[in-house]
């Protein structure tokens, strides 16, 4: 299996050093004892013009302090700005076709103009005009915190999805890694990511 590693996104890093600590959060364990929003649970925000299933999306570490109430908010927004990237650069609307303007909508704008040349990494923009449709096999997301006096300062989101494409191209992807998230006003934006993607079938 090949994997083609997504470029880094340096300048966004940059400009959110505290949030870099997310990226660390796997070597964390929770200050609150076990998780009682850790158990998996489909995400409301799936478009369901999206064929597949929906994200399975858990809470894992969390660093610092984080009341169940605000964990469950916390999911269901995270969630939502990573299925609004998913649904737009994969597995949403009609294929064959060219268009993922809409792709990067949830990133920020230095996010998104990286993404756009990793477009053939960061959604289907390389096949979408060569495949029927595409159904999403997996999706799986966990949610690491960085916790600040009770709030969520960032956000590491680690994705796995599997995508079935048919048509004139025939084969099965994952496409899996992390997304860095920061707050915007009540929503959360992707200002990074490390991402892979590869063929399994």
């Amino acid at each position: 299996m090949f994997l083609t590693p997504a470029r880094a996104v340096r300048a966004a890093l940059a400009t959110a050093a505290s949030l870099v600590l997310v990226a660390g959060l796997g070597a964390c364990s929770s200050d609150d004892g076990s998780d009682p929003d850790s158990t998996p649970e489909s995400s409301p925000s799936t478009s369901e013009a999206a064929p597949g299933i929906p994200t399975r999306a858990t809470i894992g570490f969390v660093k610092g302090r984080l009341k169940p109430d605000r964990r469950k908010q916390l999911r269901i927004r995270v969630t939502k700005a990573v299925d609004e990237w998913i649904d737009a650069a994969y597995v949403a609307g009609d294929y064959p076709r060219g268009d993922f303007s809409d792709a990067f909508k949830p990133f920020t704008k230095g996010a998104a103009a990286l993404a756009r040349r990793d477009k053939g990494l960061m959604s289907n923009a390389d096949v979408g005009d060569r495949v029927d449709t595409v159904t999403a096999k997996a999706r799986r997301l966990r949610i690491d915190v960085l916790a600040d006096r009770g709030r969520a300062a960032g956000v590491t989101a680690r994705v796995v999805l599997l995508l079935e494409l048919d048509g004139e191209v025939q084969r099965t992807d994952r496409i899996a890694g992390r997304l860095f998230l920061s707050r915007s006003g009540s929503d959360w934006q992707v200002f990074g990511y490390d991402v892979k993607r590869g063929r399994v079938a």
